[in-house]
């Protein structure tokens, strides 16, 4: 599937001017190189194919060549006398294929018969200096066919450069003498180590390059999928079946036309992708960054939609194709693999049939041809679970064959039963997310659940999301099935004994497949897809209760997250609201599964220690709703008299004057210990300006930090300015402000990737000073922020960026304005928020700080100077215009208090 857009004609080939090296070759053949990729670009921006840019390109290597050996060669015979001189230049590698891309390395051999000799030394001298003066990358050798074979037999490298070796010019007798000692003594005698050998380099470069083909910011040439993949199936092919391109292939029925048609169709949109990347960087680059997506992908013709972006689209059709390439590879290795057939006893003996037509060898199931799923199309499905059940796989040729077939499983096949049941088999058997990968790869998932065609490859285009929507959908079933096995039992005890409660898994693992099924579609994608579930559930023949649990799922899925990390799950009213939304306890407990699967599956590092905790508090203060059977509007006043009865029984009656004065919500946030804890703190401040500790929680991977100190206008900005200057990652501030003026305020700070730096004590102690001393007023926090240098965290490294949207809500919270703030993130911006609040004149009750690679969301939870909702309009509009402004624009947060107030009046 090639997937690229091109204007209707580009155009015949660019004539370009012929090599003319004039006394100064150096410049001549950079001048020639100059303007020939001067019109070959103009050509590739008309529209040209990537082969044929590639190809032209060539030429015009390849004349170049042939003109410095021409004219060095006649130098070389106007000075000196030639007696049977024979030498051959030699094109290896990537440029011995024919596949020049604009600013590709140069790579030749300069071969002669036995011994170097002062002509060879002449010609191979004047030839480098010039391409080097040039500017061009030269890799190159001097040997001759005996040097070439030995280092062939033991150099994997340099046996698979002359692998691709190409005649240029000179000797042409000599290059198939070296020709036929390489096929005679190289490659026959030494194919299985080749094999061997190849394979192994084949799983380091996987490996190295991030083992998926679904990378967030691909390498073009050795990623999985990329053209290096299909080298390695070439060479291979060269070797077992003596073919040198493709169309080989076909005529050896190793592939059949169709199939050579959709790899040349994925190489030429690779060809074209890299060609456009050396223009636009005008250097050997093959790293599509995310940078080089948005500037290529509107000149490959890739425009935004309603429902998607330019690039999304781009990187949609890249995923697609590196897919094709290496899927393509796969099948050429295993033709490669295949073991000869015995025709002796013991050899057939090692192959037995499971069921009529359907035979396993060496874990490999196979089929006796098209026919057995022309006859039943539900053997498409089958295949698979016999894999499934028999530890095996499905091997390329059969998954082929079922590609071909797919047209046989129509709508009528799709609400057939036993279809429906075999599907639900494999989903309740082991291994289930490796055999719905292996089905979506061969397109078979897709056929009994076309609702997740258009998913395949999908592509959200930030830093935040891993995976394409089709790979993170599939990694989250995993997530379920690792939990099911007990994978998380240490790290997620409760997630692991609710899961393994679970009876019908294979409904949890449809929904997963299904949450983000309305993504790309425009709109709310929970909505879309709890719409697109009743006509699944109803193909399916599901029974209500499961329908409706499917549909609950997907479209609740990020209900419980949103809440967890955003909203302020000690408030009684969010605890009811939400129990009244999710209804029951099963749709709890299959929610909470659901939202850890989801975010785990989203990248390596979006799940953590803190998530857990928020959802679990979130999770166990539902489920306590249900299981005392009512939904109770509970008075707070009853909450607080209980806690500080609980405490007193602990501390007596000294502690009353704090219970006094500390506010209600302070008693429904803060355990029992850390109050009693609290009290004895806040006891020690003792005329001192302000007390603080630090407390580290290395098991949940946050330290809490704790200040002390009386009120005063624009107080949290100070605190969060001197944690950020100091390089903390803040995760959530509780703001407790008693009666008498006294502020408690906790910060949870993350340990991130290091703990061992974010406990330090010397690091700890440094903020203590510098918080002493923008107390003091002896020290300015805007500038201590400002003066900070930048973390290695935030290199110069291009992300896409998100836009700024702010959300002032006064429906959330009884007592408090919410303000949403979700931008891209960069130093300093809580530090920018909080002061700009402060600015605005307004008090902070609670801070929840949420940052997901490079997008910050975060929640603030605010009142006026008494202590009451802003629920003016025109000050809500205020707020938000003036946060907008701060975030965007830059400004110092007492202009843009101005300039707000300006725009108010």
């Amino acid at each position: 599937m090639s997937d690229i857009i091109l204007p209707p004609d580009p155009g015949p080939a660019p004539e370009i001017t012929p090599v003319s090296l004039g006394d100064d070759w150096g410049k001549g053949a950079r001048e020639y190189l100059d303007q020939a990729k001067a019109r070959l670009f103009e050509w590739h921006q008309r529209g040209a194919s990537g082969h044929a840019v590639v190809a032209a390109y060539t030429g015009v290597m390849d004349q170049l060549l042939l003109t410095l050996f021409r004219e060095a060669s006649e130098r070389y015979a106007e000075r000196y006398s030639r007696v049977n001189q024979r030498f051959s230049m030699v094109a290896q590698g990537g440029y011995g294929r024919g596949e020049l891309n604009p600013c590709s390395d140069i790579d030749l051999l300069f071969l002669y018969p036995h011994k170097c000799d002062p002509y060879v030394e002449y010609v191979a001298e004047r030839v480098l200096h010039t391409l080097w003066d040039a500017r061009l990358q030269v890799g190159n050798a001097m040997r001759n066919a005996r040097e070439c074979v030995k280092l062939a037999v033991q150099d994997m490298k340099v046996k698979t450069a002359l692998l691709d070796a190409r005649f240029l010019c000179g000797d042409e007798e000599l290059y198939h003498e070296f020709d036929a000692a390489m096929d005679a003594e190289v490659l026959k005698p030494g194919a299985d180590r080749f094999y061997k050998e190849k394979l192994e380099e084949n799983a380091k470069r996987h490996a190295a390059y991030g083992e998926s083909v679904y990378l967030l910011e691909p390498q073009l040439k050795e990623g999985e999928g990329g053209l290096r993949d299909l080298h390695t199936a070439m060479w291979l092919a060269k070797v077992k079946f003596k073919a040198d391109d493709l169309a080989d292939l076909v005529m050896k029925s190793v592939i059949t036309d169709s199939e050579r048609l959709e790899v040349e169709g994925a190489r030429d949109f690779l060809f074209r992708v890299r060609n456009a990347l050396h223009f636009l960087t005008g250097k050997h680059q093959d790293q599509l960054t995310f940078e080089y997506q948005e500037r290529i992908a509107p000149q490959l013709g890739f425009e935004d939609t309603e429902s998607m972006k330019g690039v999304e689209h781009f990187m949609r059709a890249y995923y697609l194709n590196a897919a094709t390439i290496n899927r393509f590879a796969d099948e050429i290795i295993e033709r490669c693999l295949e073991r000869k057939k015995s025709y002796f006893t013991f050899g057939r003996g090692r192959a037995r049939q499971i069921r009529p037509g359907v035979t396993i060898a060496h874990g490999v199931i196979s089929i006796s041809g098209a026919e057995l799923l022309q006859a039943d199309s539900t053997n498409i499905l089958s295949l698979f679970l016999d894999a499934q059940r028999h530890e095996a796989v499905v091997s390329n040729s059969t998954k082929r064959v079922i590609r071909a077939n797919l047209d046989c499983f129509d709508d009528a096949q799709r609400r057939d039963p036993k279809a429906v049941q075999v599907f639900f088999d494999i989903m309740r058997g082991k291994k289930a997310y490796e055999t719905l990968r292996d089905m979506h790869r061969c397109g078979v998932l897709s056929a009994i659940l076309p609702e997740f065609e258009h998913l395949t490859c999908l592509v959200l285009h930030d830093v935040y999301h891993t995976y394409t929507v089709d790979e993170h959908s599939l990694r989250a079933v995993h997530e379920l099935e690792l939990l099911r096995n007990g994978a998380y039992k240490s790290t997620a005890p409760l997630l692991t004994q609710i899961m393994r409660e679970m009876d019908r898994p294979e409904i949890l693992y449809l929904s997963m497949l299904m949450h983000d099924i309305g993504k790309g579609l425009g709109g709310n994608h929970s909505q879309r897809g709890a719409v697109m579930c009743d006509a699944v559930a109803e193909r399916m023949n599901l029974n209500p209760d499961d329908a409706a649990r499917v549909r609950f799922l997907v479209l609740q899925h990020l209900n419980m997250s949103h809440l967890a990390q955003r909203r302020d799950i000690q408030d009684p009213r969010l605890i009811r609201d939400f129990a009244g939304r999710v209804e029951t306890l099963d749709n709890l407990k299959t929610l909470y599964l659901v939202t850890f699967a989801d975010m785990r599956a989203v990248g390596p590092k979006i799940w953590n220690n803190w998530h857990d905790l928020l959802l679990g508090e979130l999770y166990l203060q539902t489920a306590n709703i249900f299981q005392s059977e009512t939904l109770p509007e509970e008075d707070v006043a009853e909450r607080v008299a209980r806690a500080k009865e609980r405490v007193r029984a602990v501390a007596g009656e000294a502690i009353d004057p704090f219970l006094k004065d500390m506010p209600d919500r302070y008693f429904l946030t803060v355990p029992d210990d850390r109050i009693v804890h609290h009290w004895k703190l806040v006891n020690s401040l003792d005329g001192r300006r302000f007390v603080s500790e630090v407390e580290h929680f290395q098991e949940r991977d946050f330290s809490e930090f704790t200040v002390v100190t009386g009120d005063r206008p624009g107080l949290f900005a100070m605190l969060t300015g001197v944690l950020l200057a100091h390089g903390m990652n803040i995760l959530t501030a509780g703001i407790h402000t008693s009666r008498e003026g006294l502020v408690l305020d906790i910060f949870r700070i993350s340990h991130g990737d290091a703990p061992e730096v974010a406990m330090r004590p010397e690091r700890w102690e440094r903020i203590q000073e510098s918080l002493g001393r923008v107390l003091s007023g002896t020290l300015d926090v805007e500038q201590l922020v400002e003066t900070t240098p930048k973390p290695a965290s935030f290199s110069h490294r291009y992300v896409p960026r998100v836009a700024t949207d702010i959300e002032v809500l006064n429906e959330v919270s009884d007592h408090a304005t919410v303000i949403d703030v979700y931008t891209h993130d960069r130093v300093g911006v809580l530090f920018a928020i909080a002061n700009t609040l402060f600015h605005l004149g307004l008090s902070i009750l609670l801070a929840k700080i949420t940052t997901n690679v490079d997008q910050v969301l975060d929640v603030f939870y605010v009142t006026d100077t008494d202590g009451r909702k802003i629920d003016d309009p025109d000050r809500v509009a205020e707020i938000s215009a003036t946060l907008l402004r701060t975030l965007t624009e830059g400004q110092p947060p007492a202009e843009v208090e101005s300039a707000a107030a300006g725009a108010v009046a």
